[in-house]
């Protein structure tokens, strides 16, 4: 349970950014065909463009309207802060386009272009669920699961009997390790061996002073309550949680 040296396996990139990029720089073109009001310049005032009244559609043309609106939701087009100025000139590069007569990608479309996928990756970046906090969440919500200050997460199965032991105290105990998915780790098991709490790993020295002799519990260990940083072992998926299967069956009392 000491801790071992590090392993270095860094996480895969996410599949969806290419096709992010990709989305903005196309999708995003249906935001105005269903534009009929007359071209306007940049010049025009630099109002919230949300102030603007909507302008009434025959029932045959609103779902245009839906679907422009649809598309700028999706590609984040309300969340970037834009000028009505800005935006009217935008809209005018769709209409030059749509009346065939398109505008070129010069270096500073190019570089508004990619200025925009940062700032759109960036805000999906920061709405992207966390993995590991929505596996702790479902442990809590569906397995009856209980999460200490610390961040641990512990279901006792078995209580057992008499005093809880204390860090300094030697136990004789059996543990067996996983990972979330079922995956054995046979490197982290072992049984009725004598350690002293203190020297465990922090998470399991906590879940074994949850139990009394004959108790069992399955502890459900973070990565920061496992392994430091750069003590991580070679043959474990780095910074992944932890899942210990607990039994205490003795408690050595500390010397005087």
């Amino acid at each position: 349970m000491k801790n071992t040296p590090p392993s270095a396996a860094p996480k895969p990139a996410s599949f969806w950014r290419p096709l992010a990029l990709l989305s903005l720089a196309a999708n995003v073109a249906l935001v105005a065909v269903w534009w009929r009001a007359p071209s306007r310049s940049v010049a025009a005032p630099a109002a919230p463009v949300a102030d603007a009244p909507a302008r009434p559609l025959p029932r045959e043309l609103a779902p245009y309207a839906g679907l422009g609106s649809f598309v700028a939701e999706n590609n984040r087009i309300p969340d970037l802060g834009w000028t009505a100025a800005q935006f009217a000139a935008f809209a005018d590069g769709f209409r030059a386009s749509y009346e065939g007569r398109g505008l070129p990608l010069d270096d500073g479309a190019r570089q508004l272009r990619d200025e925009i996928s940062r700032q759109v990756q960036a805000m999906l970046a920061k709405e992207r669920p966390n993995p590991m906090e929505e596996y702790f969440r479902t442990l809590r919500e569906k397995e009856g699961v209980v999460r200490t200050t610390s961040g641990l997460h512990h279901r006792i199965t078995e209580p057992g009997t008499g005093p809880l032991p204390q860090p300094g105290d030697s136990v004789v105990i059996s543990f067996s390790a996983s990972l979330p998915d079922g995956t054995a780790l046979p490197p982290l098991t072992r049984a009725r061996v004598k350690m002293v709490v203190k020297d465990l790993l922090p998470g399991v020295a906590e879940g074994v002073q949850l139990l009394r002799v004959g108790g069992k519990a399955l502890v459900y260990v973070p990565p920061d309550l496992a392994y430091s940083e750069g003590t991580w072992p070679p043959q474990l998926p780095k910074n992944t949680p932890l899942v210990f299967f607990l039994e205490l069956h003795e408690i050595v009392p500390a010397a005087p």
